[in-house]
């Protein structure tokens, strides 16, 4: 339960309601676009506005992990007073390209600091703890997310860890075939509803691995396949923005994951940092003398 305003409200509606119908939706719906009006009205008020019951809005601030609606209203007015309401579109014509740049840095910055405040940090810490302990990591992610896993296995990698990442849905059959005990599976998914990666988290929980959700959705059907969520709070509003961007909070949970880890690993992991580093510089340089003819 949310036990202190974190000004996380309007993530958390947003991630509550991208995949639902019904009054749960509509309740969000006029939440996310009215959230000061929102946040001045009684519980009667709400309800009134939004055509449902009061025992309903009640119910909806529960399932965002409220424990009532004057929680939700705290951290409502919380939010509101944190955001500055930039969003993006397809494309707008009549923009300047400073005023685009702007915009779409402002965007990406609002929604990184959405999924600070709407991960779950001790899960970030718990997860981190699983990894530490773990006989290997397996991340699986598909178009954009298969970035992201492969980025997380290169981080984890260079820490001393055994991580695979598996970003061909045959292959997350045979990886998964593969896990067991001791194993931690983390499926990679904006939309939570990729059904290769839930199929495999299914598979790798069956063979008693630890399975990790990264998803925007704490509602979706990856979420609910995994033992563990990390959320993240990327406010798309078309497919070809979320193609292009949903990456980047995904990307900063990885990198937080990596200096937690880090920071546990002490000498050994200064060690290994250092030995990658060297090789990576030595690397760089043979390939440049080999363009260059010397």
């Amino acid at each position: 339960m949310v036990n202190d305003p974190d000004g996380s409200c309007l993530a958390r509606v947003r991630s509550a309601i991208q995949n639902e119908s019904g009054v749960i939706a509509k309740i969000g719906r006029m939440v996310v676009r009215e959230p000061r009006r929102a946040r001045s009205m009684s519980i009667g008020k709400l309800a009134e506005a939004c055509g449902v019951s009061a025992a309903t809005v009640y119910r909806f601030c529960r399932r965002l992990g409220y424990e009532g609606f004057k929680e939700f209203q705290l951290d409502l007015a919380t939010a509101t007073a944190l955001t500055n309401g930039i969003g993006l579109d397809d494309f707008i014509g009549g923009d300047s390209p400073n005023a685009i740049i702007r915009r779409v840095f402002e965007f990406n910055r609002q929604s990184l600091a959405d999924t600070e405040r709407i991960l779950d940090h001790r899960v970030l810490i718990h997860v981190a703890k699983l990894i530490q302990r773990s006989r290997k990591v397996l991340l699986l992610g598909l178009g954009d997310s298969a970035l992201t896993a492969r980025r997380a296995a290169d981080c984890l990698l260079s820490l001393g860890l055994t991580a695979v990442a598996a970003t061909d849905p045959y292959t997350q059959i045979f990886a998964t075939e593969n896990v067991g005990h001791g194993d931690v599976v983390v499926g990679i998914s904006h939309t939570g509803r990729t059904i290769d990666i839930i199929e495999a988290i299914h598979a790798a929980r069956e063979k008693g691995a630890r399975t990790v959700a990264l998803t925007n959705y704490p509602h979706s059907p990856l979420a609910g396949a995994s033992e563990f969520q990390l959320v993240t709070a990327f406010r798309e509003y078309r497919v070809n923005v979320a193609v292009s961007s949903v990456i980047i909070p995904q990307l900063c949970v990885v990198a937080a994951l990596y200096f937690i880890l880090g920071s546990w690993g002490g000498r050994k992991a200064e060690r290994l940092a250092k030995r990658v580093e060297q090789r990576t510089r030595i690397t760089l340089r043979v390939r440049s003398n080999t363009r260059t003819g010397t």
